[in-house]
């Protein structure tokens, strides 16, 4: 599921410009458009063949939840899993079902997630929703978050209000008031449609009584206080800012100190700033896991070679830092900042958590016999170190 064929015959241009972190955007499509992705099938196997409790499985009914209690039992190992028959007659009587990080327990959706996440470049996750009475899950609310919904099966009439506070945060000392005016869309929700709600609109789901399952991906898009925070950290390298603040007495010290930060930020200001915070955003976001068994253990424990792919596993992409002499490089990936001679940036560049490089691929970014054998070594470290997955045989 593609951002640009879920927005059709919208153009991704148009939405990135007119509707992302701005409006809402209602998204008909066909019935069975989304059937791909997961369905009654999926959701009974997860059920039953996984061990799922609160707060990742949860039910929720006229907007508080169902106590556990009531639709859970002990396994023969004491962890918690569903008890099928009190948990059914808990959706019998109007409970809804919740079903956080989906995209980790159905392929498919995590697929779409993915695909999404390139697009936008934020990282997301899936939340799965089911009713099949009138109650409501949830009240009137909205998120600090951007969210598409998809819905999967059945219908739901939605309500979307206008932010009551433009771009409100989730730990804002002043929280938004509920509106008052007529909503911006009230509409049904069928089999296929879509719909994006940005950061802070108010919205509510009404059930109908029928069967209904709907997907919402949540990304989180950074603002203007992450840039300051990444602005932040990259002002620690300069000893002035990592003195102490001046003493209040001291005016004449407190003034050339104000000068001083003043002086480095607009040094910081420049005017490609923001594409090198959205490498570094980019590069932080929380990778997905790639396991490869039974040939894994030993793919990682050889030098790579024509036969190897490599992917990246604790970092979604790198961010370089090149050093003043231009000569050696850096990078943080698993926690480790890592050094690396500048003529690998091309190569090491490539990598990324969602595909695998084949190692050829890598090699032929690089010019010469010498820095080839630098890229095995590097990547040897990294191997070493849980940074990158070496893949035997794949492409």
């Amino acid at each position: 599921m593609e951002l640009d064929e879920l927005i059709a015959p919208l153009s991704r241009q148009a939405f990135l410009s007119d509707y992302w972190g701005r409006k809402f955007l209602h998204m008909p499509g066909t019935p069975g458009r989304f059937a791909g992705l997961m369905g009654w099938d999926d959701l009974n196997a997860i059920l039953e063949q996984s061990r799922l409790a609160p707060p990742r499985l949860k039910l929720t009914q006229n907007g508080q939840s169902v106590d556990p209690a009531r639709y859970l039992m002990n396994g023969m190992d004491g962890a918690p899993r569903v008890d099928s028959g009190r948990f059914v007659a808990c959706l019998a009587q109007g409970a809804s079902l919740v079903i956080d990080c989906i995209e980790e327990l159905a392929p498919r959706v995590n697929l779409a997630c993915q695909a999404l996440q390139n697009t936008l470049k934020v990282g997301n996750y899936a939340n799965l929703y089911a009713g099949w009475q009138q109650q409501n899950a949830f009240d009137l609310h909205w998120d600090a978050q951007d969210s598409i919904m998809l819905q999967l099966s059945g219908r739901k009439r939605w309500l979307v209000y206008p932010p009551t506070r433009i771009h409100p945060l989730a730990d804002d000392l002043e929280h938004p008031v509920k509106p008052s005016g007529p909503p911006a869309f009230e509409g049904m929700l069928q089999d296929g449609d879509a719909l994006y709600i940005p950061r802070g609109w108010w919205h509510i789901a009404h059930p109908l009584g029928e069967p209904s399952l709907h997907l919402t991906i949540t990304s989180i898009p950074p603002t203007g206080i992450n840039v300051l925070a990444w602005l932040a950290g990259r002002l620690r390298r300069h000893p002035e800012l990592r003195a102490n603040v001046p003493h209040p007495g001291d005016a004449k010290a407190m003034r050339g100190y104000a000068d001083a930060l003043r002086a480095q930020l607009l040094a910081e200001l420049k005017p490609h700033m923001l594409e090198s915070f959205w490498r570094e955003w980019e590069a932080d976001i929380r990778p997905r896991p790639h396991i490869r068994l039974p040939l894994a253990p030993y793919a990682q424990g050889r030098a790579p070679d024509d036969n190897t792919a490599v992917r990246l596993a604790s970092a979604n992409r790198l961010s370089f830092e090149t050093e003043a002499d231009g000569r050696s490089a850096r990078f943080t990936a698993g926690g480790t900042e890592w050094v690396v001679p500048a003529g690998l940036i091309g190569a090491l560049s490539l990598l990324s958590n969602d595909i695998s490089v084949p190692f050829p691929a890598l090699a032929a970014a690089l010019d010469g016999k010498r820095p080839v054998d630098d890229l095995k070594t590097c990547l040897g470290a990294l191997a070493g170190a849980g940074v990158v997955l070496l893949e035997p045989g794949q492409s």
